[in-house]
């Protein structure tokens, strides 16, 4: 592990509890840490405003003057980025759950049990820099043509997809690009394509499923005038255009048995007849293939060419889909709202509220990156005023003016002879209430007709997240 010490704010009223947690630190993280104590939320906030600069916070809740949540809202306007762990003297159920609604990533009560906790938080951390450090140069590696800017990610799986796409350019093989639709498997192929010695040829694009089957011979070799009823001019075919470059085949497993047999021929001789044509003419093309289908299974029942599978998948990039990114879909989400709303000024700045940062976590994204640019750009132009909330994302069923009940939960979990468990109903219900009331504790009581202490109770009983 990197011997840079993990810089640690400790901003607390209580000097000898931040000496114990710097004590703690010390003897127990298992990484080099530099503390740093703040007697007050002021004092940290302008030391964060000039030069200073941390890699974790434990922020007492109740202080002076400038309280614990306040200055996590200052942090979360400054630094979203920075892990902040509020600490107190009291167990809060309210406070704790509005703390992770601001954006705290943990919330400690202070005791023995709280000091055992604080080395896991500062690994916890330093792990996460060590990724970020290991993203930051793997970039640097494949250079700044490299890598497509719309490539954002901090996961751990993103960083394998940057390891093996810095593998990737060293040599000229053929790539097989896998994953869900959505997932943003073009924006790797380019990234192949800019770290390569072939970033100033062409990169060509075609989507192998979008093309009628009696036009996709014509689109990949081209045509000669004459060659058949409307082509009126000679035609240069997507293995000529990317001459030099790379041409990246979407969809590829779409490709009927016919033209998988052609294609075959041309990677083996690099060399292509137009359509109509009689003269044959060499091409210098490397190919990047892409597919969400399951290339090996359709070798299997004979619906792909095996001799063709091997072609073509000489190194794979196998890109995971949003929903086991985990924090990346924030960041994600945090891109495309600034994009909107530069793009339309009228539309001033605009951020996500906690409920609505909530629920881009919680949602399982079926449709990935391309679903979730749709929905954050949706919702920047229908919310109400600067915060986007989660109802404003329309996430689901919900994008068609048909949000789902609990009881219409019940009623397709499956057979309609299936019986839903009472229990699981009256999880469904807490879960609809609070995403309609946007996580707010009290609303969510009045709404379900019981107090707050019940919500409370069945929030810890289902393991739900306010």
């Amino acid at each position: 592990m990197d011997s840079t010490p993990l810089r640690v704010a400790l901003v607390d009223d209580d000097p000898d509890f931040s000496r114990l947690i710097a004590l703690r630190l010390k003897r127990g993280a298992g990484v080099p840490c530099k503390t740093t104590a703040f007697a007050s939320g002021a004092a940290f906030v302008d030391a964060l405003n000039g030069e200073a600069a941390f890699d974790l916070v434990f922020l007492d809740v109740v202080m002076p003057e400038m309280g614990g949540l306040d200055v996590l809202r200052h942090v979360q306007e400054r630094r979203p980025d920075l892990p902040v762990v509020m600490v107190s003297a009291q167990s809060s159920i309210p406070v704790a759950l509005e703390a992770i609604e601001s954006g705290a990533q943990d919330y400690l009560v202070k005791g023995d049990d709280a000091l055992d906790r604080v080395p896991v938080l500062a690994r916890a951390a330093a792990d996460r820099l060590a990724l970020v450090s290991q993203i930051d140069a793997l970039r640097q590696r494949l250079g700044d043509r490299a890598v497509a800017p719309e490539i954002v990610g901090e996961s751990p799986e993103m960083a394998k997809v940057l390891r093996l796409v810095s593998q990737a350019v060293r040599g000229d093989l053929a790539i097989a690009v896998v994953g869900e639709s959505g997932s943003g498997k073009e924006l790797v192929a380019r990234a192949v394509h800019r770290g390569s010695a072939r970033a100033r040829g062409p990169f060509v694009v075609l989507n192998c499923g979008a093309i009628p089957a009696e036009l996709m011979e014509s689109e990949l070799f081209g045509h000669e005038k004459g060659a058949f009823t409307g082509a009126i001019a000679r035609h240069a075919g997507v293995f000529e255009q990317a001459n030099g470059g790379t041409l990246f085949l979407d969809e590829i497993g779409e490709l009927d048995a016919r033209l998988q047999a052609k294609l075959l021929r041309v990677l083996q001789d690099q060399t292509i007849r137009r359509v109509g044509g009689r003269e044959a003419f060499q091409v210098d093309v490397r190919i990047v293939s892409a597919t969400h289908r399951d290339l090996q299974a359709m070798v299997a029942s004979g619906e792909f060419r095996e001799d063709l599978f091997y072609r073509l998948v000489q190194f794979v990039i196998p890109v995971p889909p949003l929903r086991d990114r985990g924090l990346d879909v924030l960041l994600l989400a945090e891109r495309f709202l600034k994009a909107v709303t530069a793009r339309y000024p009228d539309l001033n700045a605009r951020q996500f509220s906690p409920s609505a940062r909530k629920a881009l976590l919680r949602y399982g994204w079926p449709g990935n990156v391309r679903e979730l640019k749709s929905a954050v750009e949706r919702a920047a132009l229908v919310a109400s005023g600067v915060n986007v909330g989660a109802g404003d994302l329309r996430l689901g069923r919900s994008l068609m003016g048909e949000a789902r009940t609990p009881a219409e939960h019940a009623t397709h979990a499956g057979a309609e002879s299936e019986i839903v468990p009472f229990e699981e109903l009256k999880r469904l219900a807490l879960e609809h209430a609070l995403q309609i009331c946007e996580g707010q504790i009290e609303k969510t009581a009045e709404a379900l007709g019981i107090t707050r202490s019940t919500v409370y109770r069945l929030l810890k009983k289902y393991e739900i997240e306010a």
